[in-house]
């Protein structure tokens, strides 16, 4: 069995090359080839996931991060593992998948599989979510401002700054063809639970059901969607009247004015409405725990 270990140096404020130099530690002479990346740019662990010769490719990194192996690994029959370093790691998180390169490496030697969901938009693949509106905006502004260490506390500033001018415009959508909702502001689609790293705006997703989850949010402004946040961190937001929550399988996302809608893919900019999603039910196989009974 050869491991690809693909990381991103400086994830995780820089922890990213350490975790994986001592996964790389942990696996010589547990499996085969033992081959470690260090990526340059956004864009690398791509083209690195899809060169041939891997058995197993490791993703040490946060979302974005994987996001890029996963589109990578299209192609081959090569497995995912996970090696969590970046700021919000929800997808781990979905999976329960530790921080600790030596239990990673374990986890590796152990071959325990899962196949995980993935959405598609536009052909390509993403696995934690994607959303339509403010977090779309929010994830617009740090990408403009983030540096070479990423951190959670670099989204505290465009996100404050970002509720505080979004105008939400409004968008039309529409769920396995029919249309739900005609003046949406707000739109999360999860393939897992959590948006944000910690609230779970798509509180019944699982990874591996065949659907995609959507919660829309309408009528919105600043001093509202405060208002909200509290349900919102407990899940409780889906049973509002006012909010609109469904499973699809495939998904359209329309403007109704001429007004911008942003769209976020895995936290990453995404371009803008219309869009069209899609669920791929079972596409990745993942190291994953075992789960307990």
């Amino acid at each position: 069995m050869n491991v690809r270990i693909i990381a991103n140096p400086v994830a995780g404020g820089g922890r990213g090359r350490r975790m994986a130099e001592a996964l790389q530690d942990y696996l010589r002479g547990k499996v085969g080839e033992v081959e470690l990346v260090l990526t340059k740019q956004a864009g690398d662990n791509e083209p690195e996931a899809a060169r041939p010769g891997a058995d197993i490719v490791v993703a040490v990194g946060g979302d974005g991060s994987i996001n890029e192996v996963v589109n990578g690994l299209r192609e081959s029959e090569a497995a995912l593992a996970i090696l969590p370093a970046g700021t919000a790691n929800v997808v781990a998180r979905e999976l329960g998948i530790p921080t600790d390169p030596e239990a990673v490496g374990a986890m590796i030697c152990d071959g325990h599989f899962r196949d995980m969901d993935a959405g598609v938009r536009d052909g390509r693949r993403f696995m934690l979510g994607a959303g339509a509106g403010l977090d779309a905006a929010i994830a617009e502004s740090v990408s403009q401002q983030r540096g070479r260490k990423s951190s959670l506390s670099k989204w505290v500033g465009p996100s404050i700054k970002t509720i505080l001018r979004y105008s939400f415009p409004a968008f039309r959508v529409v769920a396995d063809d029919e249309v739900i909702c005609e003046a949406g502001q707000y739109a999360i689609i999860g393939n897992c639970r959590y948006s944000a790293g910690v609230f779970p705006a798509t509180p019944e997703a699982k990874i591996d059901d065949g659907l995609l989850d959507i919660c829309i949010l309408q009528n919105l402004n600043p001093l509202r969607l405060i208002g909200l946040l509290p349900s919102v961190r407990t899940g409780r937001h889906i049973r509002r009247k006012d909010v609109i929550y469904r499973q699809f399988r495939s998904l359209e996302l329309s403007p109704v004015s001429d007004e911008r809608v942003p769209f976020q893919v895995d936290g990453d900019p995404g371009g803008q409405l219309p869009v069209s999603v899609c669920v791929e039910p079972k596409a990745v196989r993942v190291i994953a725990p075992r789960l307990t009974v």
